[in-house]
């Protein structure tokens, strides 16, 4: 079978080691990020270095990508400077600018060992759903707190139907965050909490959820099979927080899956504190 843009990779792939040779090992990422740039001038290659790729959500900027090159309007290109192999967060980042605009072909080259290594990757979209499970909340909340609720669904749905599924956390949390505040919610991130043992404070650190009007968490996760993650970190914060009602997401390759949280032996002493104004 015919690869895509055989010949156009080949030419790229060709830059990698001109440019490794020259520069040599163990160099940041941005020299031979600017090597290559200089070796795609030279051979009047139709590459743009960092072109902005912006995500939108109702007709606005919610979050901008900046891959590292965009070969041919249609391939792209991301370099690293790693002493090991390359890793799925890696991979990751590559396949979050392919999603982005619908690109099939990308490189992802490491420059940072002995020789240069590369992996080639193809972007096939895939087919996705979203299901909803409200039952926990189902004749129990009401008020202000089902408002605040409602407005959750209808921030993650407006993310869903822009740009389905598909990208890493940090992508995620960025349109996810940009659609709360769509929704005029005031939103704490990360906020900071005790763990306790036995009635002991052991230490104090972030929680990785939004806190939404200092009443409701919300806990996300992406590319998982399933939403147990996210539940899970969701009811163990409702706890740790003292609040009633949370939501847990899952943004998985072929799914996004949400689940209403109830914390049933909630407190009634929630303690987060809302941002200075």
């Amino acid at each position: 079978m015919e690869l895509l843009f055989k010949d156009q990779t080949e030419r790229l792939i060709q830059g990698f080691f001109v440019v490794h040779n020259e520069v040599g090992v163990g160099r940041d990422e941005e020299a031979y990020h600017q090597a290559y740039r200089l070796w795609l001038a030279s051979e009047g290659l139709p590459v743009a270095s960092k072109p902005p790729v912006p995500l939108l959500l109702a007709g606005r900027e919610a979050h901008v990508l900046f891959p590292d090159f965009v070969g041919w309007d249609q391939i792209r290109v991301e370099i690293k400077s790693l002493p090991r192999k390359l890793e799925p967060a890696e991979e990751l980042q590559l396949f979050d600018y392919l999603r982005a605009r619908k690109d099939r072909v990308g490189l992802l080259v490491n420059m940072g060992l002995d020789r240069v290594h590369f992996d080639r990757r193809i972007y096939d979209p895939v087919k996705t759903t979203c299901t909803e499970d409200w039952s926990h909340w189902a004749g129990r909340i009401d008020g202000r707190d089902r408002e605040i609720g409602m407005a959750v669904r209808q921030a993650l749905q407006l993310v869903y139907e822009t740009h389905q599924t598909g990208y890493g956390n940090e992508v995620t949390e960025k349109l996810v965050l940009f659609a709360l505040q769509l929704q005029g919610l005031p939103v704490i991130v990360r906020p900071s909490a005790k763990a306790t043992f036995r009635g002991t404070v052991v230490h104090e650190s972030a929680l990785d959820c939004f806190v939404i009007d200092c009443r409701m968490v919300l806990t996300l996760s992406a590319l998982f099979d399933h939403n147990n993650y996210a539940k899970s970190l969701g009811l163990s914060y409702l706890r740790n927080l003292g609040l009633a009602w949370g939501v847990a997401a899952n943004f998985g390759r072929k799914e996004l899956q949400i689940n209403a949280l109830r914390n049933s032996i909630n407190n009634n002493n929630p303690t987060i504190t809302p941002p200075p104004a």
